[in-house]
This record gives C-alpha cells, sequence and structure tokens, in this order.
C-alpha cells in the first residue's frame, strides 16, 4: 500500500480541476474531453475487476490491467484514482490469491508504483506548461495601462489602445466629433438665443426663453449621449480585465495544485 501515500490529497485534486476548469481554450478542453472518456473506460474496467473461478485467469486480467494503465493520459486529473483503484485490486488479489501468485504481485504492484510516478511526473509538467501559457497570457496582456485605458476611451482611443481596432477608434473620434458639435451648437443656441434662433422671429421673452431651453434640451440629450458612450467603452475596458483576472486566479490554483502534487 506504499503507493497510496503518493497521492495528491482530494484537495489537491479539486483545485487542478478547478483551475483546468477556468481555462479558455475550447480546442483544448475538447481534445482532454475524449482522453478523459477513454481513461475513464479503464477506470470501470478497473473498478468492476472481479475474482475468477481460475486463478489464473483473475493474474492475468489484473496483469493486462496494470499493463494499460501504463498509457494514462498524463493530461486527466482522474489519473491517480485510476493507480488508486489498481493499488486497491492489487491488494485484494494478495489477499485472496493463493501464495503461489504473491511474487508476481508484489512485481505487478511495483510496477503500478513506477508507472504512477512516470504519470505524475508527465503530469507536473503538463501543469507545469499550462501555468507559463497563462502567465504568459497575463503578461502580454497587461502591458496595456487599464488606468491610460479609461483615459483615452473619453477621446475615442480605447479601441485602438487595447486591441489595436484602427478603424473602430476613427469610428469613435468621428461620433465625439459630432457630440461635440451638436453640443457646441446647443450652447451658442442656449446663450445667444436671438441670434441663432434660424427663421423664427422673436420678439418676446417667452420666444427667447423658449429657444433657450431648446439650446439646454440639446445639450442635455448630448451629455447623456456620450454618458452611454463612456458605458459601453469601459464596459468593454472591464470585459478586457476580466480574462486576466480569470488567468490569474487559475495561475494562483494551479500552483497550489502543483505544489500538493509535489509533496
Amino acid at each position: 500500500m506504499g503507493i497510496v501515500n503518493s497521492f495528491v490529497n482530494q484537495i489537491g485534486r479539486e483545485m487542478g480541476r478547478d483551475a483546468y476548469r477556468g481555462i479558455k481554450n475550447p480546442v483544448k478542453q475538447q481534445r482532454n474531453q475524449v482522453n478523459y472518456l477513454s481513461t475513464e473506460s479503464l477506470l470501470e474496467q478497473i473498478k468492476n475487476f472481479e475474482l475468477q473461478e481460475n486463478q489464473e485467469t483473475s493474474m492475468r486480467e489484473i496483469n493486462n490491467l496494470v499493463e494499460k494503465s501504463e498509457n494514462t493520459d498524463p493530461e486527466d486529473f482522474e489519473w491517480q484514482q485510476l493507480f488508486f483503484e489498481i493499488d486497491n485490486k492489487i491488494e485484494f488479489c494478495k489477499e485472496n490469491l493463493s501464495q503461489e501468485f504473491h511474487p508476481k504481485l508484489e512485481i505487478l504492484d511495483q510496477l503500478n508504483a513506477d508507472n504512477f510516478q512516470k504519470v505524475k511526473q508527465k503530469h507536473i509538467e503538463y501543469i507545469d506548461r499550462i501555468i507559463l501559457h497563462l502567465d504568459t497570457n497575463v503578461k502580454q496582456a497587461t502591458q496595456k495601462s487599464i488606468p491610460l485605458a479609461k483615459l483615452l476611451a473619453f477621446f475615442g482611443l480605447r479601441a485602438y489602445y487595447l486591441d489595436g481596432k484602427l478603424t473602430v477608434s476613427i469610428y469613435n473620434i468621428i461620433l465625439l466629433f459630432l457630440f461635440v458639435f451638436v453640443f457646441y451648437q446647443g450652447f451658442v443656441t442656449y446663450s445667444y438665443p436671438i441670434s441663432n434662433a434660424g427663421t423664427m422671429h422673436i420678439s418676446t421673452v417667452e420666444q427667447i426663453s423658449k429657444v433657450s431651453r431648446m439650446g439646454i434640451s440639446l445639450m442635455v440629450c448630448i451629455s447623456l449621449l456620450y454618458i452611454f458612450y463612456l458605458y459601453f467603452a469601459f464596459r468593454k475596458i472591464k470585459r478586457y480585465c476580466k480574462p486576466i483576472e480569470e488567468d490569474k486566479k487559475s495561475i494562483n490554483q494551479f500552483q497550489k495544485y502543483l505544489g500538493e502534487l509535489k509533496k
């Protein structure tokens, strides 16, 4: 039962699975899902292992299961359970098969322990690659200053600075120019209602006040549109930051998981 002491505890496994679920890579997840189903099939075979009437048959069956486990996918987070189940089955065979099979079972026990260590090392290397990949993503994304991006959003340059989308930024700048132009028209209409009444004939204080209110309404409408524009710009900045925070969280979880693996 020495191999049991080498297993990562349940908390560590949950850390690894939670972190893995957080990775935004559909292709990678799809590939690993296929591998998981393959390992699941072998895991079920191990769980369903029972002694046969013929002890030689039982011995061959447990031997085949140990040989199959050599090809366990190190990218599967259920690999520890597979080796744990094999270890239990080997101990079960030691208790129920005759003494003549014990030397072979000891060899299988050691082979299972060796396979466990090999897969464990490959799994650690796999986790290291994931951490490196996530760390690279975070470093690349954090090269952009979020406070500067928020400042540039006021001038329509957020898209170009964060995502390199020049066309979008040009569109935003034109839009903001129109906002400024319309706001200015509203301001001069409010400030100088008589000279900006157009074809309207203004002769009373009430008419002047009406034109001034039109200028105020125009400024209020444009201000609200500008606020909506900033709201959507800041929301996109928040979306830009969300994957960074998720990657940082995943890195932290994977590092904790790696620490549990190396204990």
